[in-house]
């Protein structure tokens, strides 16, 4: 937003009463009306300034956080008539749009959704939130074992649903082309929390959805902190600026 697009939208604001000057310095800060913060003001982890009195930032500011890692992670990839492939064959389609659901699968605490809709889009989801990936050696190659089963899986099943048209049959493209339309991108904290149970979700100005809440594991509770981000770019690329920042 220029400068003067946003001085106007500010002035606006604060003739209809909805916002205040809360302070100025080299700049101006303003707030809602009636939550003033005065000048103790941190940049938190985000980049995002928030008050040294907020008793959610006081208490996360010094918790020691486990790596960067990812989960519900949603993929998306074009394959040719696979819609119509898999029409012949009785798998349950959503009501809705009428969406083929293919049977899931899940290993070691990950759980792969694979829907075909009618645009011949096909949309994969890794659902791993009580195991996250990190963004590591090991967890990289995880994440790549993950979807390179998930390809071999769709590639079993149109030979098997197509196994008397192999001449007609189109190919899964290969995973490493495969879109990475969202994630769950973020830390959990290394120590357990007792306290009760939360959850804040703020959008930024970036439009990305930023969350901190407290995740149960079963036998135990952490802390989360994570940015619901939207890459849109094949899988390498995401993960490859992730570990250059």
């Amino acid at each position: 937003m220029k400068p003067k697009t946003y001085r106007n939208k500010i002035s606006k604001l604060k003739k209809d009463g909805i916002v205040e000057l809360d302070f100025k310095s080299s700049i101006a800060f303003h707030t809602l009306k009636g939550h003033r913060f005065g000048k103790v003001v941190t940049p938190c982890h985000t980049g995002v300034t928030t008050s040294n009195n907020d008793p959610i930032y006081n208490m996360i500011k010094n918790l020691p956080m486990d790596k960067q890692s990812i989960h519900d992670i949603h993929l998306k990839f074009k394959a040719p008539n696979i819609y119509e492939t898999f029409s012949v064959r009785d798998f349950p389609k959503f009501k809705a749009n009428k969406a083929i659901r293919i049977t899931s699968w899940s290993k070691n605490n990950t759980i792969v959704k694979i829907t075909i809709n009618k645009n011949d889009t096909v949309t994969v989801i890794i659902g791993c939130s009580l195991d996250p990936i990190p963004l590591d050696y090991n967890g990289i190659i995880r994440f790549f074992r993950i979807i390179g089963m998930s390809e071999g899986f769709l590639e079993g099943l149109t030979v098997t649903v197509n196994h008397d048209k192999l001449n007609q049959n189109q190919s899964i493209p290969q995973c490493g082309k495969w879109i990475i339309t969202r994630w769950d991108f973020g830390r959990d904290a290394s120590v357990t929390y007792k306290g009760e149970r939360y959850e804040i979700t703020v959008m930024n100005a970036q439009h990305v959805l930023e969350r901190i809440y407290t995740k149960d594991f079963g036998k135990y509770k952490k802390i989360r902190l994570e940015d619901v981000e939207c890459p849109r770019k094949t899988v390498i690329d995401p993960i490859e600026e992730k570990l250059n920042t």
